[in-house]
């Protein structure tokens, strides 16, 4: 191996020289610049982390927007990262951008759940429906389907009391907010279950937007990671 100098004075390693030595002069290969070849691309944990230091730096200058902006970018590379959707959401939050935030957080309930750690999932689920009620009632069917899966949460969870009283809790918002759609109850969605298939052109289904009740938190996993994909 040999060293030779590059116009730009940078060093580059050369293997072996072309054609004959001339009195200890060993050619430079230029098709080998080690100085100037591409660096291999970083991994995602390398570019998460790179954005979520420039996200703080702006935060600390006071440009929470463009943080907030980085953050996003940061938590659509790591969805599986539930702090760091956490982290987006409550700037969001903070922001006064609802669906931003609601958005963010059923994505930490959904890598919570993931994780293993499903009783995790609630605080997140719990803090998108209470912002999500002041969207009502114009985003009514969103609402309906966040009521939804933090109940069936709840529900896998044993938490059965309180899987009721978000739905109950659901509707009187619906209904405060002047909207005619409702959540269906649990009883209403067994028996959904069991109803025979609407011929052409009858009536759609009262909600539309859901007709089982998932079984397992596998089955709570995949609904929620579904709706919150980008």
């Amino acid at each position: 191996m040999a060293l030779c100098r590059s116009q730009s004075s940078r060093f580059s390693l050369v293997s072996g020289s072309l054609g004959a030595r001339e009195a200890g002069h060993v050619p430079c290969l230029l098709a080998v610049v080690i100085a100037n070849s591409p660096k291999p691309a970083d991994s995602v944990q390398q570019q998460v982390e790179a954005l979520i230091a420039v996200a703080k730096k702006l935060g600390a200058e006071g440009k929470e927007a463009q943080a907030l902006e980085t953050y996003k970018t940061a938590s659509g590379l790591m969805l599986g990262a539930p702090w760091l959707q956490h982290r987006t959401a409550e700037l969001a939050r903070k922001l006064r951008q609802p669906e931003v935030a609601t958005l963010h957080y059923r994505r930490a309930a959904a890598a919570f759940i993931r994780a293993g750690f499903p009783k995790r999932a609630l605080s997140p689920l719990r803090t998108a429906w209470q912002l999500s009620i002041s969207s009502l009632p114009s985003q009514a069917s969103p609402f309906i389907t966040l009521s939804l899966e933090l109940s069936n949460v709840q529900r896998e969870l044993g938490f059965a009391a309180d899987a009721k009283l978000t739905v109950t809790n659901s509707n009187l918002a619906l209904e405060t907010s002047g909207s005619a759609e409702r959540v269906p109850t649990l009883t209403q969605l067994e028996q959904s279950k069991h109803r025979p298939a609407a011929a052409s052109g009858s009536e759609p289904p009262d909600s539309g937007v859901i007709s089982s009740v998932p079984g397992s938190s596998s089955a709570v996993l995949s609904r929620l990671e579904g709706a919150v994909k980008p």
